[in-house]
């Protein structure tokens, strides 16, 4: 094999800043390219990693019926292992796609960190032994789409597609439909779909994507009184204009947001689209404009979880054991989706109305990420309280976090407060990464041992021996015929502890949020 086709070539010198040359083939152009920003030999790495994806699951890693969503799937780096083709490749050659596919090319490997990726290392019988013949399929498809459809255009998308112009970077206009018919490679590449159902469907929002060409946010929503606000986002309450529903509106100035701010919205975004399930908070609409992008959510007026619990009456253990299981069926869906959260807290379990507080739908991904194979995720984020030891610990991490989240949150429900707590954050921190906590007995005698026995098998500090959403979901105090028992069992004491401390906790977890996130790299450093 040789490489040719130099066309695009240049030389670059790192101390004068790198390229900036808009060009290449959209399925496998990098994400700083479409940004407009001065970029350097990673870009070459990264079409590596949608070659390599090619050749070993049979498709390309990012697909769209037009060329606006695929760039959109690109700079969100939102591609998936898709079980079907990828259920007999090596976890060491899903790790190198990984690390070839970082939207951020700091994060990504070069060529020849790559070359010592542990997958060349492996014997040719260990790979012998990975049957390629469901991918050879979906290759020998997609190489007929692209001879027969051929690939003329390749330098006229370079020098003139729209989409390169930033002004024309909207979600809401479709600039890009006249290359609609293209009939080159690319075009190929980004509608392309394998023969698996699990993933050929359109998400609901794309079936939307006609409906909204040429139109502006305004022109769709208005926003109506402003629910809270932070450093770079604010969140309306809104209407669609033409049916009066109301919503939620997420509005993210982006005028200091740096590119892998934007990416981190797309990713957000692009994760809302692919988890439809009945207690994840719903994704309605989104537009990317020039000044913002704008969020639209189903509106969630109900409070949070522990809103509603202070409120009642009577609460017993049965109506903890409630919660818990629909929390549980929330997070086994994200699970199988490949889908970790990251920031599972009371606060982001968020209830529709005022008088339901039985559907809680869990709410802000802003920190969800997929996990392409086990322990791959290295960011350091959460709220502190609900934080794993693994990701304290700086180790790579995966789903299984969320599972020390959902062990503490059970924690609280049943109690009233968190089985971590301290004022000085380096001494909770060293609790949370010893696993250091207690079943106080004048608190948790009156409580099933069966609530108890999942918590501490949720409360693992070795992520590996943590129960999965799943396994959760048929522990005894999950599924057990213990209904009239459990709604026996008063928390009053619990929900005492609840009402004093829910608005303190708001105040605290709100300010706690965001020093974690300025101060972690002080805080983890410690070995303390």
């Amino acid at each position: 094999m040789k490489l040719a086709d130099f066309g695009f070539a240049r030389k670059y010198e790192p101390l004068k800043g790198g390229l900036t040359t808009r060009c290449g083939t959209p399925a496998f152009v990098a994400p700083e390219v479409l940004l407009g920003v001065p970029y350097d030999d990673k870009v070459d790495v990264w079409s590596c990693g949608v070659i390599l994806y090619l050749l070993l699951g049979g498709y390309p890693p990012f697909q769209h019926e037009n060329h606006k969503g695929l760039f959109r799937k690109i700079r969100a780096g939102d591609y998936v292992f898709h079980e079907k083709y990828w259920d007999g490749i090596s976890i060491e050659a899903k790790q190198l796609v990984s690390k070839l596919l970082s939207v951020d090319p700091e994060s990504r490997l070069n060529a020849e960190g790559a070359l010592k990726s542990s997958w060349f290392y492996n014997t040719d019988e260990q790979l012998s032994a990975n049957d390629l013949n469901a991918s050879l399929k979906e290759i020998r498809k997609f190489n007929a789409r692209r001879k027969l459809r051929g690939a003329m255009h390749a330098v006229t998308w370079a020098c003139t597609a729209t989409f390169w112009n930033p002004s024309n970077n909207n979600f809401s206009k479709d600039v890009l439909s006249t290359y609609h018919e293209m009939a080159s490679v690319d075009n190929v590449a980004a509608s392309y779909k394998p023969a698996s159902d699990t993933f050929s469907k359109k998400s609901s929002n794309s079936s939307t994507a006609s409906s909204k060409v040429g139109k502006t946010f305004k022109d769709k929503y208005t926003l109506v009184k402003k629910i809270r606000s932070g450093s770079f986002a604010t969140v309306w309450e809104g209407k669609h204009n033409e049916t009066d529903i109301v919503c939620a509106i997420k509005v993210v100035a982006r005028k200091d947001l740096k590119p892998k701010d934007d990416a981190q919205v797309l990713n957000e975004v692009a994760i809302l689209q692919s988890l439809h399930h009945k207690s994840i908070v719903c994704l309605v609409d989104f537009f990317e404009e020039k000044d913002n992008f704008f969020i639209i959510m189903e509106l969630m007026s109900g409070g949070d979880v522990f809103d509603r619990i202070v409120e009642k009456n009577h609460y017993t253990e049965l109506d903890a054991r409630n919660l818990a299981t629909e929390l549980l069926e929330a997070v086994a869906f994200m699970h199988s989706h490949g889908v970790a959260h990251r920031d599972l807290k009371p606060q982001n379990l968020l209830l529709q109305t005022k008088d339901d507080d039985a559907h809680i739908k869990v709410a802000d991904f802003g920190f969800a990420r997929r996990v392409h194979t086990p322990q791959s995720l290295v960011t350091r984020c959460g709220t502190p309280t609900y934080v794993a030891p693994e990701i304290l610990k700086n180790h790579p991490h995966d789903t299984a976090a969320d599972m020390w989240s959902v062990g503490v949150i059970l924690y609280v429900l049943l109690v009233g407060y968190p089985p971590f707590m301290e004022d000085n954050q380096r001494v909770l921190f060293r609790k949370i990464r010893y696993g250091e906590y207690e079943f106080f007995k004048e608190d948790w005698e009156e409580i099933s041992e069966e609530a108890k026995d999942l918590i501490q098998k949720l409360l693992v500090v070795d992520p590996l021996h943590r129960l999965t959403a799943r396994e959760a979901l048929r522990h005894d105090w999950i599924v057990g015929d213990n209904d009239d028992m459990l709604s026996s069992r008063s928390l009053s004491g619990s929900l005492s502890e609840l009402q004093k401390s829910v608005g303190q906790s708001k105040l605290e977890d709100a300010a706690r949020a965001v020093q974690w996130m300025t101060c972690a790299c002080v805080t983890l450093n410690n070995k303390d």
